[in-house]
């Protein structure tokens, strides 16, 4: 019963089934935070106002996180030079695949890939299941949370307009 129990848990926390509950919704102020990303460039949340800013929390051992990268990948060459900065914040444990699988996916972005950054930023957030995006538009508002594919891709489109 209890092994049942534990695997229902850890299938809805990788799918992303469990129920959302999460003060970070639409048009709330996201949680400012300053980190550094795998080029050892410091960026500060609140500096990229007037950008649309895309936060992807994910991971390589994720398989929806997996299936999602070509699509950012769509997104980052349609929007990348419009006012649109996107930022993966991988929750990986083994750093070292993480920055191969940037490097061989050609995830030309902002990353961070660092641990502990990535544990408080996943906790500012209240991240219980990734994939997780959170979608802030120019006035540095949250515009839509959990977003994926398609639905992504046009939100920001919209946002960019």
């Amino acid at each position: 019963m209890k092994r049942t129990r534990t695997l229902l848990l850890m299938t809805a926390f990788v799918l992303g089934a469990a129920v959302f509950c999460h003060a970070q919704s639409p048009g709330s102020t996201p949680p400012d935070f300053t980190v550094t990303d795998i080029a050892g460039v410091e960026h500060t949340l609140s500096k990229l106002k007037g950008n649309v800013v895309l936060l992807d929390f994910w991971a390589t051992w994720c398989p929806p996180c997996r299936v999602e990268v070509p699509h950012l990948i769509d997104i980052q060459e349609r929007f990348g030079l419009r006012n649109f900065v996107l930022i993966s914040i991988s929750l990986d444990r083994d750093l070292e695949a993480a920055r191969r699988f940037v490097k061989d996916k050609g995830m030309y972005w902002l990353h961070i890939i660092d641990p502990q950054a990535a544990r408080e930023l996943a906790e500012k957030y209240e991240v219980r299941f990734i994939p997780s995006t959170f979608v802030i538009d120019r006035q540095g508002k949250i515009a839509a949370t959990q977003l994926r594919g398609t639905g992504l891709k046009d939100k920001i489109g919209a946002l960019l307009k």
